[in-house]
Order: structure tokens, then C-alpha cells, then sequence
């Protein structure tokens, strides 16, 4: 084969196979997860083949067909409804799904692994990111018998009280803390330790209070279990041009997106992608109408994520590090 390989616990896979590529979106982020595929085709491998999977939730038929109509002969983009793939883990006699199911598709992406069992391995990506180069890269990484590859978050670092709440909350240092964002994962491994049963039974039995809700699942979980990557695989916006010259994907993360802030880190990169989309008007249209009201609502929504964050770090609420303290079989 002329590409690298990757082996698992489960053998040696072929870097022939379709490099799988996940999103998930509604019809709000339509037109730029639409420039996150677009740059992500302009940089794939012409002699590779990609599966690109968008998970959608309320989102238009126009919008589907548009992002479908971004594939070419190489890069496939199918659209799936999540409800429609929970309703079938929903429909089986041991039904895991025991709350209203419809509220666990905000954890989507710890679903995967049992939602497509024909796949072993897959990328997942936000909708508010830019990929600068071959996503293949990421998806051949050896994760060295890790269940999940991923960068960390730099955001976690911004502040005292984000740092106490990893701290406090999850019970080890914040530089080993990981942004969900993008994520290399191990499907095959993560069905071979069942780790959507272990989740779903935390989840239904403990409703703990998180600031981070899925990702704070997926870094206390699979902790031990995780290979932190090259940070350029997930160049966020807080300290986002930091020591990253050749970034792997960029990370529009919280509320600097480049579609309201053409100054934010790392914005040429959207907007170098984004006039090839089909929604380059709209894009331009929002950036337009985006005012002062709408940015002081941005500033508001960080302060209130870092005052939750403390609040939990200092309170005595039910914590996962308390629960697996207390003999609770989480951490894989």
C-alpha cells in the first residue's frame, strides 16, 4: 500500500478504506460547516477516497442538498438524522435510552461507535472549524492502544476558574484535558469496552451537573485511555496563533467565530474557503448585520460559562470524580 498504516488492539487496518469523517449540525451552522467540508475536500489526497458523515438535527432540505452537493468523485457527504439512528437503539428490548432519548442527541458524538458498527475508526469534527490540510493525516495517526486521539484545550487554561473546575471536578492536572472537538477515535475499541453502556447508565442513574457536558464525559471516561495529539490538529481560539505555524484544523471554539469577528485568530483561513461555498452571500450577510448588541450577548455567554465553571469547582454538587470515589464504575 502506498500509505501508512495504523494498527489497534484490533489488528492492522488499511489506509486504503474510506477515511470516515464525522460532523454534526443543525440548520443555523449549515453555512459553515459548509466551509469546513469545502476546505477539507480542497486538501484531501485526489488518490484517497473520504466518507464524509453529517449528523443533522432540524436542518432544511435546501441545506442538506447543498452539502451534498459539495462532494466529487473522491469525497463523499451523506446526510443521517440522528433522531432517526437513536430511535433504533431506542426500539430494542434492552433499551439503554431509558430518559427522553431526544435529549441525549447533545451527545451525539459518544454515540458513533454503536450508531455505525461497520466502521472501526473515524475522525470527528465540529462545525465551526477549517481544515488547512489532508484530514487523511489525522485519521492514519497510531493511537498506540489509545481509545480516542485528541488535543487539549487551551481554553481551560484562560482562567483560575476553568483550571479549579478540571482540577476539582475530574481530579487531575488541566494540561491533560481535552477539547471534544476533534477527536481521532477507536470505534471498534470503544464498542469492545462498551463505553456507550457505561456512559448511558452514569447518565441516566446521576444527571451530574457539568459546564462541558459531553466533552467532560469523554475526558474523565476515556482519561487514561486518550493520546493528546499535535496541537495543530485542534488550533483553537484562545491562544489560537500560539506556537502553530502549520495548523491541521482550526477550531472556531466558543464565541470568536470569524463569521462575526473578521479580526479573530486565524480568520483568513475561513474566509479563504468560504467564497468557493454556496452560501458565501449569507456568510457575508451575517458578518454585515453582526452589532455591538449581539457582540456584548457574546461577552456575556463567556462570563456566565467561567462563573457556572467556578461555581460547580467551588460547590459541594455531585461530581464525577466523587461518584467514581464513591465505587461507581466510570473510568474506563
Amino acid at each position: 500500500m502506498p500509505y501508512t498504516h495504523y494498527s489497534s488492539d484490533f489488528g492492522t487496518l488499511q489506509a486504503s478504506e474510506p477515511v470516515a469523517v464525522f460532523y454534526s449540525s443543525d440548520e443555523t451552522y449549515a453555512p459553515y460547516l459548509a466551509v469546513s467540508i469545502q476546505s477539507l475536500i480542497e486538501n484531501a489526497n485526489s488518490s484517497r477516497r473520504y466518507r464524509i458523515v453529517v449528523m443533522e438535527r432540524g436542518m432544511s432540505q435546501n441545506s442538506q442538498h447543498m452539502l451534498k452537493g459539495l462532494a466529487n468523485t473522491h469525497v463523499s457527504v451523506e446526510i443521517v438524522h440522528i433522531n432517526d439512528k437513536l430511535n433504533d437503539l431506542v426500539n430494542t428490548d434492552d433499551n439503554l435510552l431509558r430518559d427522553d432519548y431526544k435529549t441525549t442527541t447533545l451527545y451525539f458524538r459518544l454515540f458513533i461507535a454503536e450508531l455505525f458498527p461497520d466502521l472501526d475508526r473515524a475522525v470527528y469534527l465540529d462545525a465551526d472549524t477549517v481544515v488547512p490540510s489532508d484530514i487523511a493525516d489525522l485519521y492514519d495517526t497510531d493511537l498506540k492502544s489509545n481509545l480516542i486521539g485528541a488535543c487539549h484545550d487551551v481554553f481551560m487554561d484562560s482562567s483560575q476558574a476553568l483550571t479549579d473546575y478540571v482540577q476539582n471536578t475530574q481530579g487531575y492536572p488541566v494540561g491533560t484535558y481535552i477539547n471534544s472537538g476533534v477527536l481521532l477515535m477507536d470505534l471498534a475499541g470503544l464498542r469492545s469496552v462498551k463505553f456507550m453502556d457505561r456512559f448511558l447508565k452514569v447518565l441516566n442513574a446521576y444527571h451530574v451537573p457539568l459546564a462541558a457536558v459531553d466533552q467532560d464525559y469523554i475526558n474523565f471516561m476515556l482519561h487514561d485511555r486518550r493520546l493528546m495529539l499535535d496541537q495543530r490538529w485542534n488550533t483553537m481560539m484562545t491562544n489560537g496563533k500560539s506556537g502553530i505555524t502549520n495548523p491541521g484544523v482550526i477550531h472556531y471554539n466558543l464565541f470568536n467565530k470569524p463569521w462575526h469577528y473578521p479580526e479573530a485568530d486565524n480568520a483568513n483561513y475561513f474566509w479563504k474557503y468560504a467564497p468557493d461555498t454556496p452560501r458565501y452571500q449569507q456568510l457575508l450577510d451575517g458578518l454585515r448585520d453582526f452589532n455591538p448588541f449581539l457582540m456584548s450577548s457574546d461577552a456575556h455567554k463567556k462570563a456566565k460559562l467561567i462563573a457556572y465553571a467556578q461555581s460547580l469547582a467551588d460547590g459541594d454538587q455531585l461530581t464525577l470524580l466523587k461518584l467514581m470515589e464513591k465505587g461507581v464504575d466510570i473510568r474506563i
